[in-house]
């Protein structure tokens, strides 16, 4: 236990003996979504409500960014991008 609180206590100094803010961050969304589960999803809200927690894990993991979502939801195709060798 004492190297855990060490390891968060860690992550807010510029030491590298700690966890990164983004692992913090999501870490601590995880934390609200599983209360909002609990507290305010039923059976009529649930599709929705699983929607809006993996678009917000996800922009704070950095996986996706939110013109992404913005492309997804408007129906727009990404181009795509080819490398070419010299």
């Amino acid at each position: 236990m004492k190297d855990f609180i060490k390891f968060i206590v860690g992550s807010f100094t510029n030491e590298k003996n700690g966890a990164s803010a983004r692992k913090l961050t999501a870490f601590a969304l995880m934390i609200l979504i599983a209360y909002s589960h609990f507290k305010y999803v039923d059976l009529s809200n649930v599709v929705e409500v699983l929607i809006i927690d993996l678009s917000g894990v996800l922009l704070c993991l950095g996986l996706v960014t939110a013109s992404n979502i913005i492309e997804l939801k408007n129906g727009n195709k990404q181009k795509d991008a080819t490398n070419k060798e010299l």
